[in-house]
């Protein structure tokens, strides 16, 4: 099943455009942070994604869905990236 979510980005002339939505909640259409960022491929967006993950508060054990823009204006799902506690 191949998730798509509205990618919402004011970066312009990129194709390399990913999102990752924080989840501190079961519910992971209910991210509590959305952060968008470039990276050259998919290896490096998983990587910067692991360090965003970090970097944002909430609770110990938490993880991220990382999407990329398709170019069309729909996010299309990548990975799922887990802090463990």
């Amino acid at each position: 099943m191949t998730r798509r979510r509205p990618f919402e980005t004011f970066v312009v002339g990129t194709s390399d455009e990913y999102r990752l939505d924080v989840v501190t909640d079961p519910d992971v259409d209910n991210p509590s942070t959305i952060v968008y960022f470039t990276a050259r491929d998919v290896d490096a967006a998983c990587q910067q994604a692991q360090k965003l993950l970090a970097a944002v508060e909430g609770a110990d054990d938490r993880f991220g869905e990382l999407y990329v823009h398709d170019g069309d204006g729909t996010a299309l799902y990548c990975d799922t990236i887990h802090l463990p506690a």
